[in-house]
């Protein structure tokens, strides 16, 4: 494969399944909010939350498209933010970047939007972060 198109792919992230279900235990732990912040960015009940996150399956499809858009869109998120951090503590590199000040979305925490499901512009920021990054 050329070089050029390597370097422009998104490596697959660690969150997704190969059937399109979603680590949503694996995101939780990264976002590393409680269950009731959750709740209230996902608009259901604190018990649905614990539910999803009792599931044995380690990679779930929600039954709500509003659900399962928002933890889709994460997980591009969090793709992303992998592919643009190095070393080996990638997932405390999220963290850190989710609960800091980001100039590209006016001085907000990314980790707010993610709360008030508004991960457009995290999307965005990231994607023209990756693009810079990669000569673009």
């Amino acid at each position: 494969m050329e070089a050029v198109l390597l370097d422009n792919m998104v490596p697959p992230s660690p969150y997704r399944g190969s059937k399109g279900g979603v680590d949503i235990q694996g995101l939780f732990e990264l976002l590393a909010v409680d269950q009731s912040t959750l709740a209230k960015a996902l608009g259901v009940s604190r018990q649905a939350v614990s539910q999803q996150l009792a599931s044995k399956q380690r990679f779930v499809r929600p039954k709500s498209a509003d659900v399962r858009k928002f933890w889709d869109d994460l997980n591009d998120v969090v793709a992303l933010l992998l592919a643009l951090t190095d070393g080996n503590n990638k997932e405390e590199e999220v963290r850190l970047w989710l609960r800091s000040p980001n100039k590209a979305l006016g001085l907000e925490r990314p980790i707010d939007l993610v709360i008030a499901r508004n991960l457009e512009p995290l999307k965005t920021a990231l994607m023209d972060a990756f693009t810079a990054a990669h000569g673009g």
